[in-house]
């Protein structure tokens, strides 16, 4: 399975909310990925994140933002694409190319996300 990593300019802000609605489903409902989406784009750090494709398809991503330091503000991969080790890709990328120490925002019910950043330091 090959992997790229592409910056995140490689999708369009509707291509990119749409890959997210596409990995949180549930969370469409009650949370509006649109307009976060765009308010992480005010703050976004280029270097830090990026979007994951396999051949010609978006398959996860990660937006990392500026808010009184560096910080991961969204982080996702497919349901059909997890546990393969895309995740820790975008993330270590996330790592290498900071300049700074980046912290994460993680929501509780998220164990898989919660222990990919804690085995990451």
């Amino acid at each position: 399975m090959q992997i790229e990593l592409e910056p995140l300019e490689s999708l369009s802000q509707e291509t990119l909310t749409k890959l997210f609605e596409s990995i949180f489903p549930e969370s469409a409902q009650h949370w509006d990925i649109q307009k976060d989406i765009e308010k992480s784009f005010q703050d976004v750090v280029d270097d830090c994140s990026a979007i994951a494709w396999k051949e010609d398809k978006p398959i996860g991503a990660i937006i990392c933002v500026d808010r009184d330091g560096l910080q991961i503000d969204h982080i996702g991969v497919l349901q059909n694409h997890q546990r393969m080790g895309i995740g820790r890709m975008l993330l270590r990328h996330s790592i290498d190319n900071a300049e700074e120490d980046v912290r994460g925002r993680v929501p509780k019910d998220n164990q898989a996300v919660m222990e990919l950043m804690e085995e990451e330091g």
